[in-house]
């Protein structure tokens, strides 16, 4: 794809996508797949989370409708509402952030699987305030990036145990950064990573943070500054952090210090959060171009696609294999050092949510709202099933 094109294509992207202020506009979700136990849960287009029974028949696995919360937010917007984040389940809860700036805990086991559901709603203007990312998950507690207006976000951090019993926000919350009495920071579009008690996350006005999610203080003497928006979430290698950012240069941040050091400069930007297998990152760019790097050998590979497309979905590692997946449909293995090894078209159009993955089987929600599971076996994927999510 020519610069100029993708250009065009992010920003439409970035302006009809999760940061359209026209909260009735179609929007198509892109949330990514959570399985657990026998149950799978996606988030759509038009603001439903969706269960997924995965029955065993005679060894094989078979995906059943299951129960459906939402579509939620109506009432209180009178507008459209989508999921973006993947849902996580957690201690037999799953937990979810919507378009429409509310975090949700409902039930995710037995009998009464999305139902016993409570909310915390993000402060901001009821027009703009929205978590496009997903929510992250440590040791009790939830952090969320949330944007309050155009151009205005906070991390909250807000307490598990207490939104499971539907206490009130004031309750649930347990701190957020900056304060409410302070000036927010850049509109954020993505999901926290959260390693050793601390939130790493970048905004929009090319800043990138580490907090504290017990006090919500900066770890750093001041953000680290980049040249670009930063939507894709960071990866954590050792005493670094690693993310590209839409100026189209992969950076690595120094985690004591906030210093920064950039790798690359690509010719695509990047959007989508990257893998790694704890050695070498897998960071993938909006002209097609899968990058892998290690950091130990500090070397770089590059691998595209013969007719390249833009990738928006988020890589995954699988053994000593790379999954990725772009706007052409197309799922890939990759071996660690970015040999392709083999590659099947997913039905449904674009891949544009994250992959995910349990054990040996990857999750791949297309924008017609199917999804196809494909199992690595050695060099091959192999399809154990597809549902298609709209009935």
């Amino acid at each position: 794809m020519a610069i100029a094109s993708m250009v065009v294509f992010a920003a439409v992207v970035v302006l009809g996508g999760c940061g359209a202020r026209d909260r009735g506009s179609p929007s198509q979700s892109w949330s990514g797949v959570a399985v657990d136990g026998e149950s799978a849960f996606v988030g759509t287009s038009d603001g439903r989370i969706v269960q997924i029974r995965l029955l065993d028949v005679g060894g094989e696995t078979v995906p059943q409708p299951g129960q459906t919360f939402g579509p939620p937010e109506i009432e209180r917007n009178a507008t459209q509402a989508a999921f973006y984040g993947t849902p996580i389940v957690e201690g037999g809860r799953l937990y979810v952030g919507s378009y429409h700036g509310v975090a949700y805990s409902m039930r995710a086991d037995g009998a009464g699987v999305l139902e016993d559901v409570r909310e915390f709603p993000v402060d901001g203007n009821p027009l703009s305030e929205s978590i496009a990312g997903s929510v992250a998950s440590s040791d009790g507690a939830l952090v969320i990036a949330a944007s309050e207006d155009a151009g205005e976000g906070r991390l909250y951090v807000l307490e598990a145990s207490r939104l499971d019993d539907g206490l009130s926000a004031l309750q649930v919350e347990r701190c957020r950064y900056p304060r409410s009495d302070l000036e927010p920071i850049g509109q954020l579009w993505t999901t926290p990573t959260v390693v050793e008690g601390v939130a790493y996350f970048g905004d929009l006005s090319h800043r990138v943070y580490a907090v504290s999610i017990d006090d919500c203080r900066l770890v750093w003497n001041a953000p680290a500054e980049v040249g670009g928006a930063v939507v894709a979430p960071p990866v954590v290698v050792g005493n670094k952090i690693y993310l590209g950012a839409l100026d189209r240069v992969f950076y690595e941040i120094d985690r004591a210090t906030g210093a920064v050091r950039v790798l690359l400069t690509a010719d695509g930007w990047f959007w989508a959060r990257a893998a790694t297998d704890g050695r070498r990152v897998y960071a993938p760019t909006l002209d097609g171009t899968l990058y892998g790097y290690d950091t130990r050998d500090r070397t770089f590979w590059t691998y595209q696609e013969g007719d390249p497309q833009p990738i928006l979905s988020a890589p995954v590692v699988v053994g000593d294999k790379v999954v990725m997946a772009s706007d052409s449909g197309a799922v890939t293995l990759l071996s660690a050092g970015g040999t392709r090894l083999d590659s099947r078209l997913v039905k449904g159009g674009k891949v544009r949510a994250p992959i995910t993955v349990r054990d040996d089987v990857v999750y791949v929600h297309s924008l017609d709202e199917i999804i196809t599971a494909l199992r690595v076996d050695g060099d091959r994927l192999v399809t154990e099933w597809e549902f298609d999510v709209s009935g």
